[in-house]
């Protein structure tokens, strides 16, 4: 019994070696004139650090990571560590305007974050807006946007398959979500943004092929894309677009779903499993972040999602904390 006990601590210890690793970040900066340099940790903000900004000057630190995680310096970089990584960035800016960064370290992530780094350098030379309100303000037609979104997307799944064989599948899948809801959500929502504020008849800002565009899509039910913020909401949107399409075929008119409990059974209907608690953790997130809804449906409905359909517990811890 002895003998048992001890093999079995043992391989416990060994398992949580392997479960958690330490990560090493570093950074040097220059030509930037702000005040401080921040590390987000866009899954854990416990991690998050900053240091004053002192232009060449070194900025270390260390994390332990479970999973690969996306850290945004200073809002623009994006910086994917996984762990047991040891990642250097050498920054440059012109004023508060991140120019571009060069990495150094274990060869996986630096191959992996390059990737990041030069579809982010490709969109911004092609003035791409990554937030179709911005590109509203700048008359982007909806056609062209639609052409750029799908160019800039094309180009990014390029650069990331070039690296995909070197660099851990988690962090690949994890970045390559982040990417796809960007572009995919840009891709359908724009039309009826020109259309809204615009003023104009949504058939007159319709791209060609825009109802074809996604045949054949099918979501993502992988931890590592469900891991991204930015894919759970594009889930909210691929429900809306194919709602958009539904009524189209019918020869009907589609109008914007204003309603909790509309959205929330529209979502449980359309969804199941993992995908199902993603889409709704996001719907009660939206809802609670905008204040726009009634409080005690929230209360309501989250309930009842708790109880029948939430699968990841950080989801309901998250979600009960911004009730209180």
């Amino acid at each position: 019994m002895k003998k048992w006990f001890l093999g079995l601590c043992s391989c416990l210890l060994v398992w949580g070696l392997h479960a958690q690793k330490v990560t090493k970040i570093s950074a040097v900066a220059d030509g930037y004139n702000g005040k401080v340099i921040d590390f987000e940790f866009i899954d854990n903000p416990d991690n998050n650090m900053q240091f004053p900004y002192v232009s060449g000057q070194r900025m270390e630190f260390e994390v332990e990571l479970k999973e690969p995680a996306l850290v945004k310096i200073n809002l623009w970089l994006w910086l994917m560590v996984c762990p047991g990584d040891e990642i250097h960035a050498d920054i440059h800016y012109d004023g508060k305007n991140y120019r571009t960064a060069e990495f150094s370290g274990t060869p996986s992530a630096v191959a992996l974050n390059e990737a990041i780094r030069d579809g982010r350098n490709h969109r911004v030379a092609g003035r791409y807006k990554t937030n179709p309100l911005a590109a509203v303000v700048t008359q982007v037609p909806a056609d062209k946007y639609y052409a750029e979104t799908q160019a800039n997307w094309k180009k990014e799944q390029e650069l990331l398959e070039a690296v995909r064989s070197r660099v851990n599948p988690f962090a690949y899948e994890y970045v390559y979500a982040e990417l796809e809801g960007m572009y995919l959500s840009n891709l359908v929502k724009y039309p009826y943004v020109v259309s809204d504020v615009a003023k104009k008849h949504i058939g007159d800002c319709i791209p060609a092929g825009y109802w074809n565009v996604l045949d054949g899509y099918r979501v993502k039910d992988s931890k590592a894309a469900l891991k991204s913020f930015t894919y759970k909401s594009w889930l909210l949107d691929y429900k809306e677009y194919t709602d958009k399409l539904k009524a189209r075929n019918a020869g009907q008119e589609w109008k914007y779903v204003r309603d909790l409990q509309k959205s929330y059974d529209g979502l449980v209907a359309f969804y199941d499993g993992n995908v199902r608690d993603a889409a709704l953790y996001i719907l009660f997130y939206d809802a609670l972040t905008s204040q726009r809804d009634d409080f005690d449906l929230i209360a309501k409905l989250s309930k009842e999602y708790f109880k029948k359909y939430n699968k990841d517990k950080t989801y309901r811890k998250e979600l009960t904390e911004m009730q209180k």
